[in-house]
């Protein structure tokens, strides 16, 4: 029985290692294309009762699965404290490539699919389950450790808890700080520069976020709604400038040149521990969740969904905070955080946060586009 919990960050690295072992396995396909032969299904292993971060000994020896990620130290992390583990308990091997959504649409509508699992956001599962990613088995993944309310479909397993947040100079504001969405907006009690996402990446929290300013509750929106958060953005003026990567907005609070950014958690926390003068508003932030993706036509779907199992671990969800300052979602994990990254994490502040409405944004993913399209290009 399926059971269901109802309730982007650096620039891809392509590894060459990962790319030859792509191409060899496309050519290996159409070679058995043409010979008229079939691949064998993988054999059905008795993994017995799932449990987060363990998998038998050897049991996959000779399988071999391929991770796509964001790239850079995240997607670095993600490997070390996890597949590599994985790899090394079971047997099998893992290869590292750069997810993009293209390239995983062409692979689903070819029939060559060569990834296993992706780091993707949540919105994009939920738009793509059972038709770019597999349903999840959820009997052979233990749950059990799993924040409530971070499965918000049927093809994800949550990756990294994070967050968008705002991001405040203490220099300019530390005797009173923006305290709400609201404040963000207010140029007369907090004057300065604000940075705002406009990159290529359509983002429903970023409008969620604006909406929220404007007093109005994300769990019960309408499609008129989202004009009228742009408009909030756009009454900015002069106030706002656009960043387009992480790593522009996290460079911008360095510089000083915003006194206030609503920017990825990651991000806010990389500009304070360079030295940066910024702190975190938890007060209304935007709770943000990373899914674990199991792309439609995978060729080992057990094995995949045991990789995923074995990554929720405590001790896996620990060691990828450590490595990468993205919150784990394994409650029970105990990562050693320094002060500042104690400060920056989203898993402490749960309570405060704000849940996206998933189901809208899939929805009315069409108009949300074109007024990000209007956003994100000045128009």
């Amino acid at each position: 029985m399926t059971k269901r919990i109802t309730n982007r960050r650096g620039g891809a690295v392509v590894r060459r290692g990962a790319t030859v072992a792509a191409g060899a396995a496309a050519l290996m396909l159409a070679l058995a294309s043409c010979s008229g032969g079939e691949a064998e299904p993988p054999p059905e292993r008795d993994l017995g009762t799932p449990v987060a971060g363990e998998v038998p000994a050897g049991v996959f020896d000779g399988v071999t699965l391929t991770f796509a990620g964001s790239g850079g130290i995240f997607q670095d992390g993600q490997t070390e404290a996890l597949w590599t583990p994985f790899a090394e308990a079971s047997g099998a091997s893992f290869n590292q490539d750069a997810f993009d959504a293209g390239k995983l649409k062409a692979m689903v509508d070819s029939g060559n699919v060569t990834w296993d699992i992706v780091n993707t956001t949540q919105f994009d599962t939920a738009r793509g389950c059972g038709t770019l990613y597999e349903e999840y088995d959820y009997d052979q993944i233990d749950l059990s450790k799993i924040p409530e309310g971070t499965i918000t479909d049927d093809c994800m397993v949550p990756q990294i808890l994070y967050g968008l947040v705002v991001a405040y100079n203490t220099e300019a504001f530390g005797d009173d700080p923006p305290t709400s969405a609201a404040d963000f907006f207010d140029t007369e009690k907090f004057p300065g520069k604000r940075t705002v996402s406009q990159s290529t990446y359509v983002d429903p929290q970023t409008v969620e976020f604006a909406l929220t300013a404007q007093g109005k509750d994300v769990q019960n929106l309408q499609p008129e709604d989202i004009e009228g958060a742009f408009d909030l953005y756009k009454g900015l003026g002069d106030s706002v400038i656009g960043w387009t990567t992480g790593a522009q907005a996290q460079q911008q609070l360095e510089a000083g040149e915003a006194v206030m950014g609503l920017v990825w958690s990651g991000r806010g926390y990389g500009a304070a521990a360079a030295g940066a003068p910024v702190a975190p508003m938890w007060d209304e932030w935007m709770i943000m969740v990373d899914s674990n993706g199991i792309p439609k036509g995978v060729k080992d779907k057990q094995a995949a969904q045991a990789a995923v199992n074995y990554s929720l671990g405590a001790e896996q969800q620990a060691k990828m905070t450590e490595l990468t300052s993205y919150g784990g979602v394994n409650v029970d994990a105990k990562p050693d955080l320094d002060e500042t990254l104690t400060t920056w994490m989203t898993t402490e502040h749960l309570d405060t946060g704000i849940a996206p409405n998933v189901d809208f944004w899939v929805d009315n993913y069409d108009a949300l586009a074109a007024a990000w399209a209007g956003w994100a290009t000045g128009n």
